[in-house]
């Protein structure tokens, strides 16, 4: 299917490049228009243990946290 193709390009690129940060938050982008929120926080998780000290995909995940969740608690864990 299409989306397995996409992850599949996506995962390979970053295997590759996990330093790119952009196309981690693409690749969450991505996961959030076909599959859900579960699978956004599956590549968040995975990007910010490739890029531990990027700002950008912590602002990011944050961002994205704090839109999907009203609990405070939730967002900080």
């Amino acid at each position: 299917s299409k989306i397995l193709k996409m992850r599949k390009v996506y995962d390979a690129f970053l295997a590759e490049f996990p330093l790119c940060f952009g196309y981690w938050k693409k690749y969450a982008d991505h996961e959030g228009c076909l599959d859900g929120v579960n699978k956004v926080f599956e590549v968040y998780e995975r990007a910010v243990l490739a890029v531990t000290y990027s700002v950008d995909i912590w602002c990011n995940y944050c961002q994205f946290a704090i839109s999907t969740y009203n609990d405070p608690d939730v967002i900080r864990s």
